[in-house]
């Protein structure tokens, strides 16, 4: 295991400090050292002396463990690292659990940074959750590669708050370095192709893919490259290519039924999509009736199945579907749009629709997807077909004018 012990040291000693509420001149009053000395080393510009080092830890109640325990706790969070990146779901949690029977000791200790940032990424991948307290106080004392972990995840965090553009912010401070990271840089390009078909930037968004997908199949990550394979298929459902998706979707559905239920039934939900979108209800149905145990986490599902019984004229089960449905937690979009299924479904419903629409279109506004705007401006344009034609030919201003926007890299 390598790591800059002087500046962990360091980084330690002030963080626990900090937790005692300690001043600097009260933990070292009777050891024989300046203030000033003493805050140079704390702040890593010198070498903590051993015996300060063995003063310091008995006030600060800290333990020197020693090079087995750094060696078996490094290789726990590597291996939680790995789990994540191979999308291999009951490791993360299994390694999960064995990591926090040991937080404390962790905490206060050399790895509390690497702790920190593992942490981070699985509350960014699982919980969708963050606390950045400690690892923004001590950025500095991150290596290349943690700094490097630290800012992709940072962007993953936005990305998951459907912020696409602040996400492409940090994606691009990578990207712009000359160099790639084993496991991080697919990574990379992975979230970037995401947000950028979020965005509406088709050929770009594809062209990453393309690369995340290269490096998938090197390192043999096949969760991971179905992700991909799916990601184009997104694509090409922008791009009203309903086809061609289904293909990738049929082809997705034969060659993955060794991945994960999470894995699959991502998939089943974006192939439902691209069913709804090429007006075929009944393939969408036989989709959604292959979804495995757990969807109810995913939220795209609970829109799928709700538009497709809507546009089914499947009235009694889409009532029973929405009850159902009632149970589990949503996103503000997604919960919306099921709000607005059911009036559809309502006579009379009419002004409510439109200020329930009106509403997503500001939240997406601020930070929703492009996908999912252009979704809400083809409803507002049908609400007004009969009722407006001022305001429907305004948002068929706004549709065309978002579909130009998503074409520029097409030019």
């Amino acid at each position: 295991m390598n790591f800059d012990r002087n500046k962990l040291q360091s980084a330690l000693i002030r963080k626990r400090r900090k937790e005692l509420k300690w001043k600097q001149e009260s933990l070292i009053h009777n050891i024989p050292i300046s203030l000033s000395y003493y805050s140079e080393m704390e702040r890593g510009l010198r070498k903590f002396p051993d015996d300060i080092i063995d003063e310091l830890y008995i006030k600060l109640h800290l333990t020197k463990f020693d090079d087995i325990w750094y060696d078996t706790i490094y290789e726990l969070l590597l291996n939680i690292k790995k789990s994540i990146y191979f999308c291999q779901h009951d490791d993360t949690e299994k390694l999960f659990l064995d990591l926090e029977k040991q937080k404390d000791e962790i905490s206060n200790s050399l790895l509390f940074l690497d702790y920190e940032l593992t942490v981070f990424m699985i509350n960014t991948t699982y919980f969708k959750k963050t606390n950045l307290k400690i690892l923004n106080m001590y950025l500095n004392s991150l290596n290349i590669e943690q700094e490097y972990i630290y800012t992709l995840y940072l962007g993953i965090m936005y990305k998951n708050k459907h912020r696409p553009e602040e996400a492409l912010i940090q994606f691009q401070k990578l990207l712009d370095r000359p160099y790639k990271i084993r496991y991080y840089s697919e990574i990379l390009y992975y979230h970037t192709s995401i947000c950028l078909i979020q965005k509406g930037y088709l050929t770009l968004a594809q062209s990453y893919n393309k690369e995340a997908e290269t490096l998938f199949i090197k390192e043999r990550n096949l969760n991971r490259l179905a992700y991909t394979m799916m990601h184009e298929a997104i694509i090409y459902t922008q791009e009203n290519h309903f086809s061609e998706a289904d293909a990738i979707y049929d082809r997705l559905l034969i060659t993955c039924k060794g991945l994960s239920s999470r894995t699959m039934n991502t998939i089943l939900c974006n192939a439902g999509l691209n069913c709804i979108k090429a007006k075929d209800y009944s393939k969408a149905i036989s989709i959604y009736k292959q979804l495995k145990p757990g969807w109810q986490c995913l939220n795209g599902l609970h829109y799928g199945i709700a538009l497709t019984l809507l546009l089914s004229n499947e009235n009694k089960k889409l009532n029973e579907f929405l009850e159902y449905s009632k149970k589990y937690p949503k996103n503000k979009f997604i919960k919306d749009m099921l709000d607005i299924i059911y009036l559809q479904n309502k006579p009379n419903q009419e002004k409510a629709i439109e200020l329930k629409l009106k509403s997503c279109e500001k939240y997406l506004t601020r930070e929703g997807s492009r996908e999912s705007m252009i979704f809400v401006y083809e409803q507002l344009i049908q609400y007004y077909e009969t009722r407006s034609i001022v305001k429907q030919v305004k948002y068929l201003k706004k549709l065309n004018e978002l579909n130009k926007r998503g074409m520029q890299y097409e030019q």
